[in-house]
């Protein structure tokens, strides 16, 4: 399974140019689906908010500060563990083929990194090792938590929509299985990172 599960991120290339990178979150969360583009956490969620981030870090090129293309939308655990980190020292070279990273934005990020069927983060290549143990430190976090708590957040919403277009004794009865389901969404909450 992809750290993304079944959402595919693709940054649009006909952003308006921002001079503040921080400007451009609105249209980070369309594009990253909500969720942090690098554990696939989701935006309701994330204890701590989330952010831009710049995949190749400010202390490597400063000069793509404000490149739309340049940045993910993440939430706040993963941007901080990230932080300045990239191995290679060269603005245009992600990774070495044993360290670094990858664009979660990009088809390769799935060769390196995935999820079990219980939904805990995984790596599969050396890079991805790198960016489990030492990028984003998932071997020490709860991913399969969160990502049970995301996808049980998701399943809520969609049922609400589904919920809205029912005939009203099927509405009461949905209405409290959903209150059942918040109550289970609260504990996973308070799992979360």
């Amino acid at each position: 399974m992809r750290v993304h599960g079944e959402k595919y991120i693709n940054r649009r290339t006909d952003i308006q140019y921002q001079t503040d990178y921080k400007e451009y979150k609105s249209d980070l969360r369309i594009d990253f689906h909500y969720i942090c583009g690098y554990c696939g956490k989701h935006e309701m969620i994330s204890h701590q908010g989330m952010e831009p981030d710049h995949f190749v870090p400010d202390n490597i090129d400063k000069s793509r500060k404000s490149d739309y293309s340049n940045l993910v939308y993440s939430c706040f655990t993963c941007n901080r563990k990230k932080s300045g980190k990239w191995p290679t020292l060269n603005k245009d070279k992600p990774h070495n083929e044993h360290e670094g990273f990858v664009d979660p934005a990009t088809p390769e990020y799935d060769k390196h990194l995935g999820r079990t069927e219980e939904g805990e983060i995984e790596y599969y290549t050396s890079i991805g090792e790198y960016m489990y143990k030492t990028g984003f430190k998932f071997d020490i976090r709860p991913t399969q938590t969160i990502w049970q708590a995301s996808q049980l957040y998701e399943l809520i919403e969609d049922a609400k929509v589904k919920i809205s277009k029912m005939e009203s004794l099927e509405k009461d009865e949905a209405l409290s299985m959903i209150f059942e389901l918040m109550g289970l969404q609260k504990y996973l909450f308070n799992s979360r990172e």
